[in-house]
């Protein structure tokens, strides 16, 4: 099985973290492919830079599956950054971190907190629980302050920040379960869910079992109304 695990943003140091939790995540019948996007920003932190992203993310991630041919795509940013467009595009399972990881977190408890980088994003994050359909199962959108980059790089005041956090989701949100909702938070999940006494959910090691489950399931998304391909040759859009 080839998984192609895709960072939406161009930096290459959150490449590396996320594919170290793609990489204790997967199976060792599992190939990884990490595909960096060609240009955009460094740092998804707004609507502004999942719209110019987004773009550069499709074209990117087309390019590379004509290359690799995986047998499914993990869109690994926290947000929708093309993932519908990449689900009309391609057959391949395509799994989105952030839709996945909600999907699993109403399996683990009643209510669950997703956990960002920035302030500013919490709005957008908000929207993007209702986009999937999760608003009924979510208990709070918090954050701390640090970018996508620096909480990888700054892992002592990203560490701390988030520890603040949990402690106010489970002693005033009364969550059951917390989704890190960043890729830059990979890695802080098992110190955390020690701490917290409740599940917390790397997004990246969600979305590459996710994948393998539906490649070893025999699943993809449909193709008939929602997702169906566009109506004109992907080339002419390009």
């Amino acid at each position: 099985m080839k998984i192609m695990v895709i960072n939406p943003n161009s930096s290459e140091t959150v490449t590396g973290a996320i594919m170290d939790s793609a990489r204790r995540a997967a199976g060792p019948g599992t190939a990884l492919v990490p595909v960096t996007t060609k240009g955009g920003t460094r740092n998804i932190d707004s609507a502004f830079a999942d719209y110019l992203s987004g773009a550069f993310m499709i074209r990117t991630c087309l390019d590379a599956a004509a290359v690799e041919r995986p047998d499914a795509i993990v869109l690994a940013g926290f947000g929708r950054v093309g993932i519908d467009a990449l689900k009309e595009a391609l057959s391949v399972p395509v799994v989105s971190i952030a839709e996945s990881s909600m999907a699993v977190a109403s399996l683990l408890g009643h209510r669950f907190t997703t956990l960002t980088m920035l302030q500013q994003f919490v709005p957008y994050q908000q929207d993007l629980v209702r986009y999937y359909g999760f608003e009924a199962k979510c208990a709070s959108v918090r954050a701390i302050n640090v970018n996508v980059e620096e909480c990888v790089t700054d892992r002592a005041r990203t560490l701390r920040e988030l520890t603040g956090q949990i402690r106010h989701i489970v002693s005033e949100d009364r969550a059951e379960v917390v989704i890190l909702a960043c890729a830059g938070l990979c890695g802080y999940d098992a110190e955390l869910s020690e701490l917290a006494g409740i599940p917390v959910l790397d997004p990246v090691a969600v979305g590459v079992k996710m994948a393998e489950s539906l490649v070893g399931l025999g699943l993809s998304h449909s193709k008939v109304r929602k997702f169906a391909a566009p109506p004109q040759p992907l080339d002419d859009y390009l």
